[in-house]
């Protein structure tokens, strides 16, 4: 046998494992800072036209991901060879080839999820947020265990005869203690620092442990709209599942002085409400799901409001009227419907949720809502509506959101 030729193949080998390794860590560090922007309500609000940018580029990232798993499986059997007697060493490849494997097939699913019934959408965003949650404190806390800087720290200058003999790991081993310390205060560390936010997404999948639509917060108008009595209790049961809550700008403060609403434009009877008129409006009751172009979805839930369609007809619509156009009282968010679109039965100008008071962050006190289409058309601290002969472009479609927010319940 050709000893140098075959220890060579070995160090080629390695070496190219090396570049793969690299290749992987790299894209997987732009998929994680994309991906932790994209959760962030808070560049949502204060970025919202570069999210769309964003979005891109952790899509085609984890394209590119596959391409050096792709070079590396024909290797794998190989790799796993070499490590036959470094068990953790295995363990750990396993580990990380199941999240990048389980990130990249979510992934997919979350991309083309209007191919999909919202059911998988939810499923695969549960999956993709787990290997996150478990997969990124785990990569970092590998890459600084792993790092030389973290080798140097642990290594401790030994006489050159105890570094000729085995080394014993037992109590008297000063590089064992301090590899072992680092290595715990490393994790603890890295937990510590992702606790808050995996306890925070945890809770949405959670049994709720009492009311979370409470009544603390602001646009408690008054008086208080009386839910009927297949509203409270829910005639649905009561909402499964959480709302994870976005905002475009600040929340407005809405009080009896600064809050109306109004149905105007090409209309021959246009109406304008303060807060003590439209609370008397005759209001029906629904129970429909609530679907996030994100991928997640809350089911069940018993809708209390008004019927657009039959606001639209009291109005008495004009013939040249093509589209309804709605406003949020924040002054920003504005989207529309066609007149067509907006006669379906089940869109509601809501108030009430499960019985109670809509949540602030919701939309409290007035929202819209478009069970068949995703949530970006459901406007919340809705104040006006109108009527219009010319398309308008929303706020998320002017930012690269798609004109068809059709859900697929296929």
């Amino acid at each position: 046998m050709n000893y140098r030729l075959f220890f060579q193949r070995k160090i080629n080998f390695g070496k190219r494992l090396i570049r793969l390794h690299h290749s992987n860590v790299l894209l997987f560090l732009v998929l994680s800072i994309t991906g932790f922007i994209l959760f962030s309500s808070t560049f949502r609000s204060l970025f919202p036209s570069v999210r769309v940018w964003i979005r891109d580029i952790h899509i085609w990232v984890g394209v590119l991901l596959c391409l050096p798993l792709l070079f590396y499986l024909p290797k794998m059997k190989q790799h796993v060879k070499t490590l036959q007697k470094k068990n953790n060493n295995r363990i750990n490849l396993y580990f990380i080839f199941m999240i990048l494997i389980l990130l990249i097939f979510s992934g997919l699913l979350l991309t083309y999820h209007r191919l999909f019934p919202p059911i998988v959408s939810s499923f695969s965003l549960f999956i993709h947020d787990l290997a996150t949650w478990f997969g990124v404190p785990y990569a970092i806390y590998h890459s600084i265990t792993r790092s030389q800087w973290f080798k140097m720290v642990v290594k401790t200058k030994q006489p050159e005869k105890r570094l000729q003999e085995p080394i014993i790991i037992d109590d008297q081993n000063p590089i064992y203690r301090r590899r072992t310390f680092l290595k715990v205060l490393s994790g603890s560390i890295i937990a510590i620092a992702f606790l808050p936010s995996m306890t925070k997404w945890l809770r949405a999948y959670l049994p709720a442990a009492g009311p979370t639509e409470t009544l603390t917060d602001g646009n408690r108008l008054s008086p208080l709209p009386l839910p009927s009595a297949n509203s409270s209790p829910p005639i649905g049961g009561g909402k499964k599942g959480e709302f994870r809550y976005y905002t475009v700008t600040e929340i407005p403060r809405l009080t009896n002085e600064n809050w109306s609403f109004t149905l105007n434009g090409l209309v021959k009877q246009p109406k304008h409400y303060n807060w003590s008129e439209f609370v008397k409006l005759q209001r029906d009751v629904q129970v429909s799901d609530f679907h996030c172009v994100t991928g997640w979805s809350v089911y069940d839930i018993t809708w209390e409001g008004i019927p657009l369609k039959k606001l639209l007809q009291d109005s008495v619509i004009k013939k040249e009227a093509k589209y309804v156009k709605f406003y949020s009282a924040d002054g920003v968010y504005t989207d529309t419907l066609s007149l067509t679109q907006a006669m379906q039965d089940d869109i509601m100008v809501a108030v009430l949720l499960d019985g109670k008071l809509i949540n602030q962050n919701n939309g409290r006190p007035v929202r819209l809502i478009v069970p068949k289409m995703y949530a970006y058309k459901s406007v919340k601290w809705l104040n006006r509506i109108e009527l219009i002969k010319d398309d308008h472009i929303g706020y998320w479609e002017e930012r690269g959101y798609s004109t068809d927010a059709w859900v697929n319940n296929s």
